[in-house]
């Protein structure tokens, strides 16, 4: 969805906050697998899947998602905050869990700098972890299902990973599988479609890779950490640091 339309959505009040209640188990597990400050909003109109934005990410110029969003909803919003946008007519909370966080660490990739030949693997052993995170968490009680979780995550990446490459996946319905990130199809799939994918071994990915706080993280400091986890798990050269800009509001996106 365009940006114009995010604020078309906001200024038409069809933006709200979620009902505790109903969305109270999908906050406190996306939590617990992305330790990243966020706001869940609920979305009607042209949301169709969940979206997940920067603060800062200018809708129109000089006009920030955040400030909109403060101006316009009864809600606080620090500067470095993940936003989601749930669309409040899907109802099966396991899939909308497992999308959003697949949308989540799509904007993670745009916000760290993993090299571009090694993005293909950095989103894979990602989502890997992701699915291996929710596995843990239901081994605690979680009520949600894992085949629901898995099928949100594959429609999310399916978005990412599929572009304009129909051509090449071997199975049309590949990403609608609750294992697709266990299937030989994806790994040929995706050396078709990226060269430099080195197909990681799924067993060999850390349970933890995804844990790098045990408190929620603003946005800037999320990507970073996961930056350096990722450089170090796929083998890529440390990030030369250089100087940040000053004198900017942190509401403006400079990515």
């Amino acid at each position: 969805m365009r940006r114009g339309k995010v604020l078309d959505l906001i200024w038409q009040d069809d933006v709200s906050l979620p009902d505790p209640q109903a969305y109270g188990t999908f906050k406190k597990l996306f939590s617990q697998i992305l330790p990243v400050r966020f706001e869940a909003l609920t979305a009607g109109g042209a949301c169709e899947r969940p979206l997940a934005m920067s603060d800062g990410l200018e809708l129109a110029p000089a006009l920030p998602l955040g400030d909109v969003l403060v101006e316009e909803l009864p809600l606080d919003l620090p500067y470095g905050t993940l936003v989601l946008f749930l669309p409040r007519a899907q109802t099966d909370m396991a899939q909308l869990l497992g999308a959003a966080v697949g949308e989540s660490l799509q904007l993670l990739l745009s916000l760290a700098s993993v090299p571009m030949e090694r993005e293909t693997d950095a989103l894979y052993v990602m989502a890997h972890a992701a699915a291996r995170r929710f596995t843990a968490l239901r081994a605690t009680g979680v009520v949600l299902d894992m085949r629901g979780f898995c099928q949100g995550l594959g429609q999310s990446l399916h978005r990412y990973w599929l572009a304009d490459q129909r051509p090449l996946l071997p199975d049309p319905n590949l990403f609608a599988r609750p294992d697709f990130l266990w299937q030989p199809q994806l790994t040929r799939y995706l050396r078709d479609l990226d060269p430099g994918f080195s197909a990681p071994d799924p067993q060999m990915i850390d349970d933890d890779l995804l844990c790098v706080s045990d408190d929620p993280l603003d946005l800037e400091e999320w990507a970073e950490r996961m930056e350096i986890v990722l450089r170090a798990t796929l083998g890529a050269p440390e990030r030369v640091a250089t100087p940040l800009q000053t004198g900017l509001s942190s509401r403006f996106n400079l990515q």
